[in-house]
């Protein structure tokens, strides 16, 4: 009997161990609505200042690269729908986010922040600044941004 109950506490610790382990190493990050941050802004925030401000319209998914420190990033095609600040006379615009574990990018339209780069390779870009908070949009924003997600996916 001695030898029954040390083999029912070594598989009791021992399973305890591994479900330690599986929690302390796994990486997925899950995100709950009030951390989730996206490129898209209702208004011009108060508390963010930026070199250039824009508002924009995403009709596309962009495509998931990395740069040459292994970082990934999205970059998205976008028109430019009115420049709020900065030196931008272009009518279309390559965006791109790096991708944090609660970013949301995508099809929308809304003010976006950031600073110019210039990138060998595909020229001028605006490194997004990811900051706007989903639970604070207003309704009307909100229906706004699912109104061009039904568009852009109906026309799929």
């Amino acid at each position: 009997m001695k030898g029954t109950i040390g083999t029912a506490m070594a598989l009791r610790v021992w399973g305890y161990c591994l479900a330690i382990y599986c929690l302390a190493s796994t990486s997925a990050v899950a995100c709950i609505p009030a951390t989730e941050r996206g490129i898209f802004f209702e208004h011009v925030p108060a508390n963010i200042d930026a070199p250039v401000i824009i508002e924009a319209t995403i009709y596309g998914d962009g495509s998931q690269v990395g740069d040459v420190a292994g970082n990934q990033m999205i970059i998205i095609n976008a028109r430019v729908d009115r420049v709020i600040k900065g030196p931008i006379d272009a009518k279309t615009l390559k965006i791109f986010v790096y991708l944090g574990a609660c970013t949301r990018v995508g099809v929308g339209q809304g003010i976006v922040l950031g600073e110019l780069r210039d990138d060998p390779l595909r020229g001028p870009m605006l490194e997004a600044i990811e900051g706007a908070n989903f639970r604070s949009e207003s309704k009307e924003f909100q229906e706004k941004q699912e109104a061009i997600w039904a568009a852009v996916t109906h026309d799929k």
